[in-house]
Parts: C-alpha cells; structure tokens; sequence
C-alpha cells in the first residue's frame, strides 16, 4: 500500500493558502471591481435591482458564461470521473447528456417568465401572485430545500477531493471554502456572481483544458491511440456488469443510463427549482436571455463528457501502474463514493503541478456555483418572507441588509450541514443519486405556473407534497425489496434511487392534472403584469403589486416591437430544445446502445471531437464575453482614464507651476467632464 506521502501530494499549508488566501483575494479583488462599477457605470449594488437582478442588463456573452459556470459543479467533474471509471466510456456521455437539454427548456421557460413577467425578481413571487400563500409556503420550503442540497453536495464533494489533496481536515474545509464567496456576494450581489463566475470559469476552463491534454500526453498513455490499446488490454481483466460483453468501452451500458436518467431528473429540478437559474434568466437583457442560455447550455455538453472519459478511464489504466497513488492495491468504494478517482488519476499523470491545478479548479468550481446558491437563498429570505410577511413596509435599505444576513447565516448553515452529513457516513455518490427523490416533485408544478394557465391553487398546493411523499416512499420501499435493509449502501443504490426520482417527478404531473381537472382555473396572465421593480429609495413602499380597477388598463412595459420580437424567440427555444433533446437522448446515443464494442478509430475520433468541443466551451465562456461587452469595457475604460486625467489637471492647478497659460480650445469645463464620465 501506497504511504501517507504519495496519497497527499499538496501540504496542508497549500490547502489553507488556496481556500482562506484565494477565496479572500477574489473577494477583494471583486469588491474593487463593484466599487469601479458604482463610480464609472453608476451601478449600485446597494440597491435591489442591482443586487437581485443587475438591473437587467446582462449581455449575451456574460450569460452564455454564467450559464456555463452555473453548471460548472465540482460534482460536475469529480462525479462523471467516477461514473466513467465504475462503468465506462457511456457514462460521461450520459452525464453530459443530463444537463444540456435542461439548459434549453429553462430557456423556453426563463423567455416566457420575461414576456408575463417583466418586472419579477424571483420564481416564489410568481407562485404567490398568482396562487396566495399555501402555494408560496410550499415553494419556499421546495426551492429552499433545492438550494441546501445543492450546496452541501457541492460542499462535500469539493471538500473530500481537497482533504485527498492536501491533507487538510475535512471540516476545516468544509467551513472555510463558503468564506470568500459570503464577502464578494455581501459586496457584490448578483452582479457580482456574473463577474466572479466569469473570472472562475476562465481559469477553470484553462486549467481543465490543460488536465485532459495532460492526461492524453503523459508518457504512461501516450496519446489517443495508445490510450485505446491499453484500455483495451484493461478490458482483458475487468468486467462491468451491465455493459455488452462486460467492456468497459461498449456503449451499451445498462448502469450507465440509469445513472444519466436519474441525473438528467435531478437537473430538471436543480435548473427549474433553483431559484438562480430563474434570478439569472431575469437579470439577462431581454435580447440576450435566449441566445446566451442556449449557448451556454450547449457549450458545456463538454466538460462533464471530455473530463470524465479522459480521467475516468485513464484511472482504469493507471490503477495498475507503479505511478498511480493507492498502487499497488486497487481504489476501495469508499474512495471511489468520495470522489477520489479524478485527483488520484491527476496526480498520477501530472504530479504535485497537476493535484495544484485540480485543486484551484474545485476550489474555483465550488465557489463560483455557491455564490449563486447564496444569492438565491438570500432573495427567498429578503424577498418572499422577510418583504412579504414581515416588513411589508421595508425600504430598500432594509431589504438589502437582510439579505447580506441571510448571505452569512446560510454559509455556515450549509457548512455546518454537510459536516453532519460527513460525520454521518454519506458521501458524493449519496447526495447524486438520492438529490432527485427530494427536489424533483415540484418541478412539473413550477413549469405549469408559467405555460398553463388552468392549473388551480389546490394542484400546485397539493401535487408537490403528495409527489414527494410519494417519491420518497418508493424510493425506500424499493431499497428495503431489492436488499432487506435500509442502509446507506443500499439507499444510494441505483434502481431505488431511479424509482424514487421518477415517481417524485412524474406523479407531481399527474396529481397537478387531475386535481385541475376537478376544479380548473382560468388566470389572466396580465395579473403577473402588476408586478412592479422595487423603487430604490428611503421611503417605505406598502405594496410591490400595483392596483389598478380594470386589467384593461394594464400595458405592458416593453413596446410592441420588443414583444414580436421575444415572442418569435419563444418559439425558437422551443425548437431547439426539441432539437437539443432529440440529439442528445435518441439520434446520437440510440444507434451506439447495441451490441459493439468501440473500434480503434471511432475511439479516437469519440475522445478527439470531445476535446474540441471543450476548447469551443472556453471560446464560449470566456473570450467570446469579452468581444460581446467590448463597448462596456471600452466605455469603463474611457471614463477611469477620463478621471485619473482630472485628477492630474487638479494636481497641476495646485502646483505653483500651474501658472502658466492654459489653451483654452483643449480645456474641458467640470461639467462636461462630468457629462463625460457618466457617458
């Protein structure tokens, strides 16, 4: 058995440097960059529209980006790794697979949310316009429930790869890695989240470009082809149960699909429950809501996918070599569960320079995704509890400190969580596979809010509790028929956890029908039209629902131009969700699900077009950004020049040497200076 020394490549020393130092630098670093924007753009990341929404400005590129980093898990990498090397090479297309066609009908939802309600903040307040507080209570506990379980997976994940990195107590990670993020969210607000999740995904989208190069060139693998004739040898001794002939690179993988259907259910509901996906949805321009999320979505089909076939199967082939870290003996399922198999193939390719670049990716990873999570969280509290129930009366001021409360107190919440989780014996492939059981039963509920206008008050109350009573059930009853036992091994197992997930999705559905079917409503979507931004002044304001007598007076705010033009994008998302989900889940993977196992070409051809499409997602996310906001840049920039030019006009007239004559055509009055800058 491989020493302490070779299990822990990093010192502790570096762990802490990477999560307290880091973390403080980026908050740092973003708390300049919100200063910069309040001074030269005049964004005010004090006020409510700014710090929920971004007042509704975001670009395309920024979206297409953010949309990239919500989905840029550390679960999302560290977990396809695993699933490739416990089943093969369909797992990481299975996981891939699972978030894109998510992305594309979030999209079809996030346009219609922005053509009925152009003035929301989040999807609770659209559950208690429209269906009153039993609806809202449930959804808050549904989507508050949603954004625990999501953190505290990411949390757990990252947090177990860092303590096999470094050697740091997994507590101490556990608490530490929130810290940053709680400070450049106080500060920043969800402005804030689209900057920092862009400069996150920069570095992790270098860094995982550069990890799979590096695991395809090592001298151990040594290339594409050489990479199918050792897993090919691999093939000779292993046998995965499920899999055609056993191999682990026949795409007719039976655990496989089960794992990508229990993972796409479970995305359904991280992307519809998640009440950051809909913040971001709002915060986009109404022009760069669609393209951007389509984009996005379709961009990162690569990460899980390249990631997990390159390091998950080259895992497969270095667990028998000397350079692999547990050699001679083999992963155990507990390292396995945790998470271990992408930073022990890291360090066995790319040594202490490799594990330094995994853990910079998870620590940027699972920062990037948290600061999201606490942004939505902080706008249940502030918003839809404290706002609604509390203080109706409360001015923007008030508002805002709570959320920055909420920020701080769900940070340790979610940390001191996933620390009893931990001590408690659940891990990584736990929280995976039991999430879509728990989060799933609202999902088809909240897409009727938006799309069906007949859904009553007692469906969208109901359909959800009974859905997730339901899912839960099942999903134990199964555990306990298939293995005589209730235990963690045989809760996370995949069968149960497959039944409970589609009986919390699909029975909320048909709940929801029937008891519509009862008693059908008909809602006037120009209710969701009352809906008002939040005035950013000192003065109480009663109400954020406007009153009006007639509906017919109702008009809409954006003109009608805008409206032909959101409307035709509609439609378009629709056709390409379609699109995406044919393609992803029929015309591509159905005719590989036969008896065959990969030839030497197709192999090579599979693992090629998948680092290219890698590189296309870091065009995507992170240089396409800056081309998309070039005239924010170019106009930030001139106003900073513009004000460092007046300070050293104002030096030079204090200076005694000041005195001599000025041209007058070059001078600039203050005013217009001023005229300038706010330009």
């Amino acid at each position: 058995m491989a020493g302490s020394e070779a299990l822990v490549p990093l010192s502790q020393g570096l762990g802490y440097g990477v999560v307290i130092g880091v973390g403080l630098a980026f908050a740092f670093g973003m708390i300049l960059v919100t200063k910069f924007l309040q001074r030269f753009l005049g964004e005010r990341s004090d006020r409510s529209e700014m710090f929920m929404v971004a007042n509704r400005s975001v670009g395309t590129g920024l979206t297409a980006s953010a949309v990239v980093s919500s989905w840029m898990w550390a679960t999302a990498i560290i977990w396809t790794a695993a699933q490739g090397y416990l089943y093969g090479i369909a797992a990481p297309f299975w996981y891939a697979a699972g978030c894109t066609i998510q992305i594309a009908l979030m999209t079809v939802l996030a346009i219609h949310a922005k053509v009925k309600i152009p003035n929301g903040h989040t999807a609770l307040e659209i559950v208690r316009l429209r269906y009153g507080f039993a609806a809202h209570m449930v959804f808050i506990f549904l989507c508050l429930v949603t954004n625990l379980l999501s953190v505290t997976s990411m949390i757990l994940g990252a947090a177990g790869v860092i303590t096999a990195l470094t050697g740091m107590h997994i507590v101490a990670s556990t608490f530490l890695l929130p810290l940053g993020v709680v400070v450049y969210t106080v500060v920043g607000g969800l402005k804030a989240t689209f900057l920092t999740d862009y400069v996150h995904t920069l570095v992790v989208m270098i860094l995982l470009c550069w990890l799979t190069i590096a695991v395809i060139k090592n001298d151990a693998i040594n290339g594409i082809g050489d990479f199918y004739d050792l897993l090919v040898e691999a093939d000779k001794t292993s046998h995965v149960k499920g899999n055609y002939q056993g191999s682990i690179l026949s795409f007719k993988s039976k655990s496989s699909i089960i794992f990508g259907l229990v993972h796409s259910l479970g995305d359904f509901a991280l992307v519809i429950m998640d009440t950051s996906f809909w913040q971001k949805g709002f915060a986009a321009d109404t022009a760069a809501a669609m393209p951007g999320y389509m984009l996005g979505g379709i961009s990162y089909f690569a990460v899980p996918w390249a990631v997990g076939t390159t390091a998950g199967l080259a895992a497969i082939v270095l667990e028998k070599t000397s350079i692999f870290p547990t050699y001679p003996r083999a992963m155990t399922t507990s390292e396995i569960n945790a998470g271990y198999v992408l930073p022990y193939a890291v360090m066995a390719v790319a040594g202490k320079g490799g594990a330094a670049g995994l853990l910079l990716v998870v620590f940027m990873t699972v920062t990037s995704t948290t600061s999201a999570e606490l942004i939505a969280v902080s706008s249940i509290i502030s918003f839809d509890i404290y706002r609604t129930y509390i203080n109706p009366k409360a001015h923007d001021k008030q508002v805002i400190r709570v959320s920055h409360w909420t920020v701080v107190a769900f940070g340790l919440f979610a940390s001191a969580f996933a620390t009893a989780l931990h001590y408690g014996g659940i891990d990584l492939n736990w929280m995976g596979y039991f999430l879509a059981t728990v989060i799933c039963p609202g999902v088809f509920p909240m897409a009727f809010t938006i799309l069906w206008r007949k859904q009553s008050t007692a469906a969208v109350v109901i359909s959800p509790l009974l859905g997730l009573a339901s899912g839960i059930a099942v999903w134990l009853g199964t555990a306990y028929a298939y293995y005589g036992e209730l235990t963690v091994l045989t809760t996370e197992a995949q069968l149960p956890c497959l039944w409970g997930a589609l009986t919390s999705t699909f029975s909320s559905a048909i709940y929801s029908i029937i008891i519509t079917w009862i008693k059908p409503q008909d809602f006037d979507w120009r209710v969701f039209l009352l809906l008002t931004q939040v005035i950013d002044d000192d003065n109480p304001q009663p109400s954020r629902i406007a009153e009006v007598e007639d509906l017919d007076q109702v008009q809409h705010p954006y003109p009608e131009k805008e409206l032909r033009r959101m409307n035709r994008a509609k439609n378009v998302a629709a056709i390409i969700s379609v699109i995406v989900g044919l393609v992803t889940w029929v015309v591509w993977p159905l005719p590989l699900y036969r008896d065959w196992i990969f030839d030497k070409p197709f192999f090579m051809g599979w693992v090629t077009v998948s680092e290219i499409w890698l590189f296309v997602c870091l065009v995507v996310a992170c240089i396409y950004p800056l081309y998309d906001g070039r005239k924010v840049l170019a106009a930030a920039g001139k106003a900073a020049w513009d004000a460092v030019r007046r300070k050293r006009s104002r030096e030079d007239d204090a200076s005694p040497a000041s005195s001599t004559p000025v041209d007058e055509s070059s001078a600039t009055s203050d005013t217009e200076r001023e005229k300038n800058a706010s330009s």
